[in-house]
């Protein structure tokens, strides 16, 4: 069981715990581990299957988004959502500095092992491509520095919080238009590192100041926390949709532009309902679902790797064969460390 499971268990041991969190972690988990392995005839069969199973073609520089493009911000999103969690139980039970290693190690470890992933695919981390120096990125070394960056925001309060990392959205989409970053994004993948530390890291902020009210706010009622968190999501979609009128401010998951952020910020918290909505019919965990919710990092990294093994190392093509060989062994992952792998939690 995580830090995060451990707390939540902790704090609430006189109240209800909040199984849609684990829910809506599983959900987007499965969805990651099936994708990664599903065949693309199968996702890209049409439109319908595309649009939620794979990203649009042309990625590069099309001008609206599928729903598969939420699947990483979602994903970012509930990582933040629990990290006030982790950090105030380290907090409380070891102290800050002691707190703020395990986060730095944690998030450290992840950043590191996507970087060596790049190193073994590409031979190399930066390259020249169309006479622009690219730092070869990709979705784990974003996780990694997502939550380094996060760390520090810890110490300023909600309101500030939230508006720094809106004056990093808009200063990237700025960069975006006038600065030349636009270009470097499309050569790139998730919008490159400067992707990552403007865009995914606001949300990762944005997250954190939820998770800070829905999860840890001792005043508000639930009616009022969830108030709050409705009609942030409401804002976010409604403001990214709007923004998207804008000339040059579409939403492209492979630029990372502020209205894709927006919108995939307040589509994830609308959609997240469903689960609450869920836990308050059943209020107890979900077999298997819940399972590849408790250990995120750690599945998301070995399926990215078995992935990276069977195309690139081996050669084979995705199949159904393997799809389901694969399934099987990420769920039966899943499970082992739910139930009998805590000692090796990330």
């Amino acid at each position: 069981m995580s830090d995060e499971d451990l707390f939540i268990e902790k704090t609430q041991s006189d109240q209800k715990r909040y199984y849609w969190i684990d829910h809506a972690r599983g959900f987007i988990m499965v969805l990651l581990v099936i994708t990664e392995f599903l065949p693309m005839a199968i996702r890209e069969a049409s439109e319908i299957s595309r649009f939620f199973l794979a990203h649009p073609p042309n990625q590069t520089i099309v001008e609206y988004m599928n729903i598969y493009d939420i699947g990483a911000p979602a994903f970012i999103f509930i990582m933040g959502l629990l990290m006030p969690l982790s950090f105030t139980n380290r907090k409380e039970r070891d102290g800050v500095t002691k707190a703020v290693r395990h986060m730095i190690i944690r998030y450290g470890i992840i950043l590191v092992l996507g970087l060596v992933v790049i190193l073994i695919d590409h031979g190399e981390m930066i390259t020249i491509v169309g006479g622009v120096l690219i730092i070869i990125w990709d979705v784990l070394p974003t996780l990694g520095l997502v939550g380094l960056i996060a760390l520090p925001f810890f110490w300023l309060k909600i309101k500030s919080r939230a508006i720094l990392a809106t004056v990093m959205l808009f200063f990237y989409q700025f960069m975006l238009l006038f600065g030349g970053w636009r270009e470097y994004a499309i050569y790139s993948i998730h919008g490159g590192i400067f992707g990552t530390i403007f865009g995914f890291s606001a949300i990762m902020i944005y997250a954190t100041c939820l998770g800070d009210i829905m999860l840890l706010n001792k005043e508000y009622t639930d009616k009022k926390k969830y108030l709050i968190y409705a009609i942030v999501g409401v804002i976010a979609l409604v403001a990214g949709l709007l923004l998207w009128l804008v000339p040059g401010w579409y939403p492209n998951k492979r630029q990372v532009t502020l209205t894709y952020i927006s919108i995939s910020l307040g589509a994830t918290i609308l959609f997240s309902f469903i689960f609450i909505g869920i836990d308050k019919k059943l209020r107890k965990p979900i077999f298997i679902l819940d399972s590849y919710g408790k250990s995120p990092f750690i599945i998301y990294a070995i399926a990215i790797v078995l992935e990276f093994l069977i195309s690139d190392i081996i050669g084979f093509e995705m199949d159904i064969l393997i799809f389901i060989i694969m399934i099987v062994v990420m769920s039966a992952i899943a499970i082992f460390l739910d139930k009998w792998g805590k000692i090796i939690k990330i």
